[in-house]
């Protein structure tokens, strides 16, 4: 290829960000606008049986707890700020008598799972009721957003539990001498490379990395004994790091009950003390920026996304994990 076709390349490139940046800043204009100004996304409203004023509200928290999933264009769920503004929708709504969230979650980031967990109290605040129901699923950070509902429904079979904190760090040293790679860190600190993946860690750094993992543990007990009403010591106990079928969680007085959604959702509505009611749950049309900018990610560098498939630890770095690994 001659120099005048790679010119043109580069330029295509170039129009074709621009145009993707004006794009996404003018859905957000849009969308400023006609939400008043609001921070918090309008979502579209789906009427699933019933009518009347008041409504109840379900909603999902499916697959991974994340900052950020594969969006629109893959991933399966939504990110902790969509679920995040779903919850803020339903309490700012006058109409929102009480909320079902089914949960089929193994769990995810600590700090996403505690900012769920922190709108859920919120929401309890404002008096509206929060019911759970738990999938096939609901472990760990998925447990985590369940606690402070003021009744949780599982199935027998759920797989539950799994209360405990993770942070995997890889080790590919070994890979990488085979390949020849090598890495020249110059650092401010002895532990500012800490968890690098491309060396094995000293006992100090793992005595460190501990301790973070300890004081997130330390919390996630506390969200369980404050959620649950329980005991500390019996918190301690259970809180291994274990999975528990519904079956077993129920005896341990971590759910309440067995039953489906449908029985999450009446009992949301006796709750509440209503009796009509429509049940709706939200949704939102994507945007052009949403399919625009999903798909830039996806195509701006293949290798990267390659790198994050094959050495994930390297490509995105070590995380605080609320999450069940089976």
């Amino acid at each position: 290829m001659g120099r005048k076709g790679v010119a043109w390349i580069i330029i295509g490139v170039l129009i074709t960000t621009l145009i993707g940046l004006i794009v996404i800043k003018s859905d957000s204009f849009i969308s400023a606008n006609s939400l008043g100004g609001s921070e918090h996304r309008k979502w579209n409203e789906e009427s699933l049986k019933g009518h009347g004023t008041d409504k109840i509200v379900q909603l999902t928290m499916e697959g991974v707890i994340a900052e950020q999933t594969g969006g629109l264009m893959g991933g399966g769920g939504l990110n902790a700020a969509d679920f995040i503004s779903q919850l803020e929708q339903t309490r700012l709504d006058e109409d929102v008598k009480a909320v079902v969230i089914r949960v089929n979650s193994p769990g995810g980031e600590v700090v996403a799972s505690d900012e769920i967990h922190s709108k859920i109290l919120e929401l309890k605040q404002a008096g509206k009721p929060v019911i759970v129901s738990m999938g096939s699923v609901a472990a760990s950070g998925g447990y985590y957003i369940s606690a402070p509902a003021d009744y949780i429904f599982a199935n027998p079979a759920t797989m539950t539990g799994s209360l405990g904190v993770i942070f995997s760090v890889g080790n590919y040293e070994k890979a990488a001498d085979w390949l020849g790679y090598t890495e020249n860190t110059i650092k401010s600190g002895a532990y500012k490379d800490i968890g690098s993946p491309l060396r094995e860690m000293t006992p100090e750094e793992q005595q460190i990395l501990q301790t973070l993992v300890d004081e997130s543990y330390q919390q996630f007990v506390t969200i369980i004994e404050k959620g649950r009403n329980l005991p500390r010591e019996k918190v301690l106990q259970i809180a291994d790091g274990r999975i528990y079928t519904g079956q077993q969680a129920k005896a341990l007085g971590l759910v309440d009950e067995f039953g489906t959604l449908e029985t999450a959702t009446n009992h949301a509505a006796k709750k509440a003390g209503v009796q009509e009611y429509e049940l709706v749950r939200y949704s939102k049309e994507p945007s052009f920026s949403d399919l625009f900018s999903g798909a830039m990610v996806k195509s701006a560098n293949p290798g990267a996304e390659m790198l994050k498939e094959i050495l994930p630890d390297a490509s995105i770095g070590p995380k605080l994990m609320y999450l069940y690994q089976s």
